[in-house]
């Protein structure tokens, strides 16, 4: 099988990362989660081409180490994607940023004047209706595009498994 095997995963997080970057950067419209979208399925044809390349007649052992090299992938994309997302819309990452920039520090009101909870909840129903993960009928909101709903259902489901718990906010009763 060869020892560069290992290194597919990585070759194809590269095209990910490429990808997305170039996206981001130079074309019009600077969306950054069609950036991340585009990026991965780029980084899913590169991979897909070097596991073509790699692997001759599809055995049983040859497909099992398929199957590992696209869960190490898929761990490294969903790393990726949380550490550029991390920094763009966390809150707690923009507060330590705002307050490092203040270079005199921020008190109490001035912080919650800043995170006002009306046009924080408007900010991002504009994110969901601009990236159509919503859509707005007679007043209502639904799902509109159920990739992000379907990405959010794939996290639940792995802490429970890793961690026992839906969220980092439910009770562990031991």
């Amino acid at each position: 099988m060869g020892y560069y095997n290992i290194f597919i995963p990585i070759i194809g997080m590269l095209g990910n990362i490429t990808a997305q970057i170039f996206l981001y950067k130079y074309l019009p419209g600077k969306k950054l989660l069609r950036s991340e979208y585009f990026g991965f399925l780029c980084g899913v044809i590169v991979f897909a081409v070097c596991q073509a390349l790699a692997h001759g007649e599809l055995s049983l052992e040859r497909f099992s180490l398929i199957c590992a090299n696209l869960i190490i992938y898929l761990c490294l994309s969903y790393c990726y994607f949380n550490f550029i997302n991390m920094g763009e819309t966390a809150r707690r990452i923009r507060l330590l940023r705002e307050l490092y920039d203040s270079g005199h520090g921020l008190n109490k009101e001035e912080i919650l004047a800043r995170y006002n909870a009306g046009e924080v909840i408007d900010l991002r129903m504009r994110r969901l209706l601009n990236n159509h993960q919503i859509v707005s009928r007679a007043g209502r909101y639904y799902v509109g595009s159920p990739v992000v709903l379907f990405i959010s259902k794939a996290i639940v489901l792995m802490k429970l498994v890793v961690l026992g718990k839906k969220s980092e906010f439910d009770i562990h009763h031991g």
